[in-house]
C-alpha cells in the first residue's frame, strides 16, 4: 500500500458548499477505489485564502490515478508532497475521507467530520504507522 501527503493554495476560497460538494465527490470515489484519508481546509483572513492539506492512502495504482487527477485539478495550485512512500497498514482504516474546515463550524454535523484535536481522532489513527505527513497534520491544525 502507499500513502501521499501534500498541501496546496485554493484557487480561491471555498464555501462551505464547495467543500461539501468536493468531500462527497471524494468520498464517493475514494470509497469505489479502496482509497482512505484525510482533508484538512483552512482559510486564513489575513491572506484571504484558503489551504488545503490531504493524506491519501491505498493501492499503489489507486493512489497513482488519484493523485494525477489532484495534480491537474484546477481549484488548487502550489502543490507541495510533503511525504510519501509504502505503508503496511491504513492510519485512516475507517474513513473515506475524514475532513475538517478549520474556519465553518456548521460542517461540524457532516458524517466524516472529525476534531483533529479530539482524543476521539487521534484514537482512530493507527498510530504504529504514524507518518512525517501526519505529525504535519497535527502540527497544522495545533498551529
Amino acid at each position: 500500500m502507499k500513502h501521499i501527503t501534500y498541501v496546496s493554495q485554493a484557487q480561491r476560497p471555498m464555501s462551505q458548499d464547495d467543500l461539501a460538494g468536493l468531500l462527497e465527490h471524494s468520498r464517493a470515489r475514494n470509497l469505489q477505489d479502496d482509497i482512505t484519508g484525510c482533508l484538512v481546509y483552512r482559510y486564513n483572513d489575513d491572506y484571504d485564502r484558503g489551504n488545503f492539506l490531504q493524506v491519501l492512502e491505498g493501492p499503489e495504482a489507486a493512489i497513482d490515478d488519484v493523485w494525477r487527477r489532484i495534480s491537474s485539478d484546477n481549484r488548487h495550485h502550489t502543490i507541495v508532497i510533503i511525504d510519501e512512500g509504502s505503508i503496511e497498514e491504513r492510519m485512516f482504516s475507517n474513513w473515506s475521507m475524514g475532513f475538517r474546515n478549520l474556519d465553518a463550524e456548521d460542517l461540524k454535523h457532516a458524517e466524516g467530520f472529525s476534531d483533529l484535536g479530539s482524543d476521539a481522532f487521534w484514537a482512530q489513527i493507527n498510530e504504529k504507522n504514524l507518518s512525517n505527513g501526519l505529525e504535519l497534520l497535527r502540527s497544522f491544525y495545533d498551529g
